[in-house]
């Protein structure tokens, strides 16, 4: 009895043992495996399969599939399976929804649909890709985004192109416009990233550069992106326009004057692009992000006259007294005393309410 149990549990470890080697197996060996459901309304698509595959040249069909192994597709009521028997034959079921077809031509067709579904999902990724590029080059990889149905897959082609040094420059916007489909703003931000600023002098890689950017959803990896380019060492004026504009669309004020106040570090608001500054910080909600703002414009920028007294009129619309006169005493030691910006300033005083304040600020002046 004692070795009748004996037996049994070592019967049932080696089982155990085999069916966990076996498993890790199949990936030594080359088997693929695969099971997947797409389902929303009115739309059914399932693909499983299950062996080692060899499809034909044009990727079509299945060359060969190994002894046992299996393709099942669905798409509604279309079906087609090819299962390989022992001798490693294929067989084929194919049903359009409506009839079993034999593999003629519209089986072929069905056949062929399927083995493209099969791909575009991911089987044989990497390879598959390698040989695509080495069949037609990047134009070949770059054709073959848009049809792969993950952004895992899409990233694969991505990279690989990404990867080639002496890829063309007529190709570049293209690719740029490929991520910008992607729908992971963190995968869009990867590829953003690997940009350099160099490539950016081309008008098309900029244009599809800044597309990109501007479809980014979370405002949070939006900023990211702009303040990658904001950190560059040479940021060109059609570039700085380009960030202070879809900064100023941020949702919040706080992210809005993260980048206004990056792009003041970087000196990189020239000439009419600070007239735009201070047209999207008095359009800010926070009055302490505009006192802020403003007061770094009076220290540390070089203004024209007509500058001087568009910052007077932003500052006399502030609400509190006390941030207007500490702001125009500040102006009153920078500005130049022409009549106009004289002018101007004594305008901006008189919306002080406070004698205090006012009187302050006239002092200031003399």
């Amino acid at each position: 009895m004692k070795l009748f149990f004996f037996l049994v549990a070592f019967c049932l470890v080696s089982f155990r043992f085999y069916m966990s080697w076996s498993g890790k197996d199949k990936e030594r060996r080359g088997i693929s495996e695969s099971y997947m459901v797409v389902k929303t309304d009115g739309f059914l698509e399932k693909i499983s399969y299950s062996g080692k595959f060899q499809l034909s040249e044009d990727e079509r069909s299945f060359k060969s599939i190994s002894p046992g192994g299996y393709f099942k597709y669905s798409k509604n009521e279309i079906k087609v399976k090819a299962e390989s028997n022992i001798r490693g034959t294929i067989d084929y079921t194919i049903y359009d929804g409506e009839k079993y077809l034999s593999l003629d031509e519209r089986g072929r067709i069905l056949v062929a649909q399927a083995v493209k579904e099969m791909i575009v999902w991911g089987y044989d990724a990497e390879p598959r890709m390698e040989r695509v590029y080495q069949k037609g080059g990047p134009g070949a990889l770059l054709a073959e985004v848009d049809s792969m149905k993950t952004d895992q897959l899409k990233t694969i082609y991505l990279n690989r192109l990404f990867a080639i040094d002496s890829l063309l420059p007529d190709l570049q916007p293209n690719i740029m416009k490929k991520v910008g489909s992607m729908g992971s703003d963190q995968d869009k931000i990867t590829f953003l990233t690997r940009i350099n600023p160099e490539q950016l002098w081309n008008a098309q890689i900029d244009s599809a550069y800044f597309a990109v950017v501007e479809g980014i959803g979370s405002d949070m990896e939006k900023v990211n992106a702009l303040q990658y380019l904001i950190n560059q060492d040479s940021v060109s004026n059609g570039d700085a326009y380009q960030i202070l504009f879809i900064g100023n669309k941020l949702g919040s004020d706080m992210d809005k004057a993260n980048v206004f106040n990056k792009m003041i570090d970087k000196n990189l608001l020239r000439d009419s692009l600070t007239d735009s500054l201070m047209n999207f910080v008095s359009a800010m909600g926070s009055d302490m992000n505009k006192v802020n703002i403003y007061g770094r414009l009076i220290k540390g920028k070089d203004l024209s006259e007509s500058q001087w007294i568009t910052l007077e009129n932003k500052i006399a619309a502030l609400g509190s007294d006390m941030d207007k006169s500490n702001l125009l005493v500040e102006v009153a030691r920078k500005m130049p005393k022409t009549e106009m910006v004289r002018a101007g300033y004594m305008k901006a005083a008189k919306t002080i309410g406070n004698d205090s304040d006012y009187g302050k600020v006239l002092r200031a002046l003399n």
